[in-house]
């Protein structure tokens, strides 16, 4: 079997409803997984690369949260509306959307 390109990591953990904590499962990250998912079946680039669901990535202030490997770009506050660049700008043309990147604390 052949190994994949790059593979995107999306959280879909759910915290308990009165979590102090965001919770990236309960702000639409199942529905932006899907969306990548598919997007990625049209273009034909899922043999390429994998989008997965993850469990909880420990960065839940920044939410909803994905990482994309082998680079280990992290993103942050994703949206729906932000999976079309990614994948145009980072995953097919290996240019990290600079906006939404989730940067070390220094």
């Amino acid at each position: 079997m052949k190994h994949y390109k790059k593979h995107i990591f999306i959280c879909e953990n759910i915290r308990e409803k009165d979590s102090l904590k965001k919770s990236c499962g309960r702000a639409n990250s199942a529905e932006i997984r899907q969306v990548f998912k598919s997007r990625l079946k049209e273009l034909n680039l899922s043999i390429e690369i994998r989008a997965n669901a993850s469990g909880c990535l420990g960065q839940c202030n920044h939410g909803p949260i994905a990482v994309v490997y082998p680079e280990g770009i992290w993103y942050k506050n994703l949206t729906i509306d932000d999976v079309e660049e990614i994948i145009q700008s980072h995953l097919i043309n290996d240019k990290p959307v600079e906006r939404l990147i989730l940067k070390d604390d220094k």
